[in-house]
């Protein structure tokens, strides 16, 4: 889309003139008649040897899955017990994991039942009705097969787990910590 916006922005440029100083001392012009059709042409050429972007559509991995559904999923479990305030406050994590956990095309009737499920959850939470709010998400956590996973410990998505991204997985931390593993997790010990 650069190159046919510096492409038209030279097509509809006035010409403008060459003429070559021989050996003389003072100001030198230019002239160059190109056509819109030339100047289009570079353009086009131009355009088919950049690179391309990357056509990408947000990793399905396991791996990034496994981290949307033990992050959203957790904090969809603990909305059972909240009051409808809070779960409006909140009301982003069921589509952050609707959305992240069911990226397959066979995934469709879960993703339309759990979307169908938010939408009643959201309008209980609004009226207020904190029995109507609570069973929702008790159905949303069955039909979802949500587990509290962010707080297993030796799982790799622990908010207290103060480890870098991409490090080993938490067991063989744990295992190469010893009897300091704790460590992990708080800096002191019980």
């Amino acid at each position: 889309m650069l190159c046919a916006v510096a492409a038209s922005l030279i097509a509809f440029a006035p010409p403008m003139s060459v003429v070559h100083n021989a050996g003389r001392a003072g100001p030198v012009t230019m002239s160059a008649e190109m056509s819109r059709r030339d100047v289009f042409s570079v353009a086009a050429a131009a355009a088919a040897f950049a690179p391309l972007a990357a056509q990408a559509d947000g990793a399905s991995s396991p791996a990034v899955l496994a981290k949307t559904r033990a992050i959203y999923g957790s904090r969809v479990y603990r909305l059972q017990k909240a009051t409808p305030a809070e779960v409006l406050d909140d009301k982003n994590v069921f589509q952050l994991f609707r959305t992240g956990s069911y990226r397959s095309a066979a995934d469709k009737e879960t993703v339309s039942k759990l979307a169908k499920l938010e939408k009643s959850i959201l309008k209980s939470a609004k009226a207020g009705d904190a029995a109507a709010t609570s069973a929702g998400i008790k159905e949303f956590v069955a039909v979802g097969k949500i587990r509290e996973l962010d707080t297993v410990d030796g799982g790799n998505f622990n908010p207290l787990q103060r480890r870098n991204p991409g490090a080993p997985p938490t067991s063989e931390i744990e295992e190469l910590m010893g009897t300091q593993a704790f460590a992990l997790y708080k800096p002191l010990k019980n």
